[in-house]
C-alpha cells in the first residue's frame, strides 16, 4: 500500500509516494495530482508540470541545499488524477539531478534539478521596470477558464485566480498576494529549508508561466492562432518569496518564430528585488486542448 506525502504545500493537492523503488538505475516513486491543477481542461498546468520534479529531488538530496534552478522539457499533456510515476537519478555535474515523469512508458516531463543553493540575481532591467510604478488596468482571461493560476472560474480552493493587465502589446505586469496556506511546509529532516511563511518553489513556478502567455497574446492573435502550450521551461530562484506581501508578476514577449514562442517571466517585489525569473518556450496551437 503506497504511502503519500505532500508534493509541494499540502494544500496543493499534489503527492508522491513516500518510498523509492530502485528500477534500472532510476529510483521510481508514485505520482498523483489531484484535481484543480488544471491548465487546460484535464492537463496538469504547465508551470507545475515543469517545476514538480524538483519535489523528487529534494527528498533524494542528502545535503539539504536550497534549490537552486529546474531546466525542463515538456512532451505530451500530463492527465490529472491518475497515478504516474516519478523517476530519478544523478545527472552530469556537482548537486544535479535528471528527474522524468512517466505515463506508463510515455515521457510526459524530462527536467534538471538543481540544489545547490542560491545564485545573485542577475541584471534583468526590463523585467524590473515593467514591475515598477502604477499597474496597468487588470483583466480575467477566458481561454484557459479553470487554469489553476490564471482561470477566473478553476474549482481549486486555493486557485491563484491571478489578473493580467498589458503595460505594452509584448508585456504584462500583475499583482501577487500569495496566500499562506501555499507556503513551504517546514520540514526538520532538512537544514537549509525553507521558513514557514514562504511561497513554496512549485507554486512560484506555476505563476511563472501564464503572465508569459499573456504577454504573447496580441502576437499569437495576429498571428492567427488560439494560444500556446508549454513546451519548455528554465527557472531560477534567487531570493525567498514570503506570502501573503504585496509581489508582481511580469512577463515579457520577445519572440514568435513560427509557432514557436519565447518569453521571460519574473517574480519581482516592490522595491525591485528579483525573487525568480523564467524562459520559456510555447508552441502555438490552433485549438487549445483539453482531456477528458
Amino acid at each position: 500500500m503506497t504511502t503519500w506525502i505532500p508534493a509541494g504545500p499540502p494544500a496543493l493537492g499534489a503527492a508522491v509516494g513516500a518510498d523509492a523503488t530502485p528500477e534500472g538505475g532510476w529510483l521510481v516513486r508514485p505520482f498523483r495530482a489531484g484535481p484543480g491543477l488544471d491548465g487546460p481542461p484535464g492537463i496538469l498546468q504547465g508551470g507545475l508540470a515543469a517545476t514538480l520534479p524538483s519535489v523528487v529531488a529534494r527528498l533524494s538530496d542528502p545535503f539539504g541545499a536550497p534549490l537552486t534552478s529546474v531546466t525542463a522539457r515538456l512532451h505530451a499533456p500530463t492527465p490529472l488524477e491518475r497515478e504516474l510515476r516519478f523517476a530519478l537519478r544523478p545527472a552530469d555535474g556537482v548537486a544535479r539531478h535528471e528527474v522524468q515523469l512517466r505515463d506508463g512508458d510515455q515521457l510526459l516531463v524530462s527536467a534538471t534539478v538543481e540544489l545547490a543553493g542560491r545564485d545573485r540575481a542577475p541584471a534583468v532591467p526590463d523585467l524590473v521596470e515593467l514591475a515598477l510604478g502604477e499597474l496597468p488596468p487588470q483583466q480575467h482571461q477566458r481561454t484557459y477558464p479553470r487554469c489553476f493560476v490564471c482561470g477566473p472560474d478553476s474549482p481549486h480552493p486555493h486557485a491563484l485566480r491571478c489578473t493580467y493587465g498589458h503595460v505594452r502589446d509584448d508585456a504584462v505586469a500583475l499583482p501577487w498576494l500569495a496566500e499562506e496556506d501555499l507556503a513551504t511546509a517546514p520540514d526538520p529532516r532538512r537544514r537549509h529549508d525553507e521558513g514557514p511563511g514562504t511561497i513554496d518553489p512549485v507554486v512560484v513556478g506555476a505563476a511563472l508561466d501564464c503572465p508569459g502567455v499573456w504577454a504573447a497574446t496580441p502576437a499569437l492573435t495576429g498571428a492567427g492562432y488560439a494560444g500556446c502550450l508549454l513546451a519548455g521551461m528554465e527557472v531560477r530562484w534567487y531570493r525567498d518569496a514570503p506570502a501573503y506581501e504585496p509581489l508582481r508578476l511580469v512577463a515579457r514577449h520577445d519572440e514568435l518564430d513560427g509557432r514557436k514562442v519565447r518569453v521571460r517571466t519574473a517574480l519581482i517585489d516592490e522595491d525591485g528585488l528579483v525573487h525568480a525569473v523564467a524562459s520559456a518556450l510555447h508552441i502555438a496551437v490552433a485549438e487549445v486542448p483539453s482531456l477528458p
